[in-house]
């Protein structure tokens, strides 16, 4: 470590710290207190994401800072990367960038030897328990139960007709496809199953649960996924605070599962 490269990740640091702290009072919470509108952006969410975006670049610096003094890049980058990824969930959870920064992150991590066996195991077990109760909640509606589904089905406005309506025997099929993916999950996570199981078999078929949960992710470009229009339904709502997050996050625990 050099005197020059000190010198450097000093800077970035101060740069960081002057930039959130400063920015905060003369530049964010002006603007927020400020009268302004953005076309079918809802206000508090812009607030939000000017808020989170305004002071991701003092994460960026603090990401060089770490490197000039000698931090692996790979590694600065990918923490930077989750910190963002965290960040922009947080004050805007239907924004598409998150999941991107999230899978950089965890890449570059497992590059470097970061992402102990240990962890993905966790992550694999916490995977195979949402799934499970995933699949519990769609046999409990086959069985009649209602609590919350009026909440999980897309609807054409808030408080308009739903966009379809799932009987018991389409929603029993669904549990039956989350216990299959849970069960695949398992058996990799645990190394179990009989000797005769390929498992290249196996690891395709999470790979295409994984490729499905990704698709679902996406959306259909109206009412589900990032890519839908209409957001101010109550679907819409707990779509992006909880479905959506929910679906990235079992993927990526999928993929998790495939480098143990």
């Amino acid at each position: 470590m050099t005197t020059g490269s000190i010198i450097t990740a000093a800077m970035f640091a101060l740069l960081a710290a002057a930039h959130s702290a400063a920015g905060e009072s003369g530049f964010v919470k002006p603007l927020i207190n400020a009268e302004w509108s953005i076309t079918e952006l809802p206000r508090p969410l812009a607030n939000r994401l000017l808020r989170g975006a305004w002071h991701l670049t003092s994460v960026a610096w603090l990401a060089m800072a770490t490197i000039a003094v000698g931090g692996t890049p790979l590694a600065a980058i990918a923490v930077a990367a989750l910190v963002s990824g965290v960040v922009i969930l947080v004050v805007g959870p239907g924004h598409p960038a998150w999941p991107l920064f999230m899978i950089a992150g965890g890449a570059g991590l497992y590059t470097e030897n970061l992402l102990g066996d240990t962890l993905l195991r966790i992550g694999g077990g916490l995977t195979i328990a949402a799934v499970s109760a995933a699949a519990g909640l769609h046999m409990y509606w086959a069985a009649g139960g209602n609590a919350l589904r009026d909440a999980v089905v897309p609807t054409t406005r808030d408080g308009g007709d739903q966009t379809f309506s799932p009987g018991p025997v389409a929603t029993l099929a669904v549990a039956g496809l989350l216990i299959g993916f849970a069960g695949l999950l398992t058996i990799t996570v645990g190394d179990l199953g009989p000797a005769s199981w390929d498992p290249p078999i196996v690891r395709w078929l999470i790979i295409a649960g994984i490729v499905v949960l990704a698709l679902r992710a996406v959306g259909d470009g109206r009412y589900a996924g990032f890519s839908k229009k209409h957001r101010s339904s109550r679907f819409g709502r707990m779509d992006d605070l909880y479905y959506t997050p929910l679906v990235v996050g079992t993927a990526m625990g999928a993929a998790g599962v495939l480098l143990i």
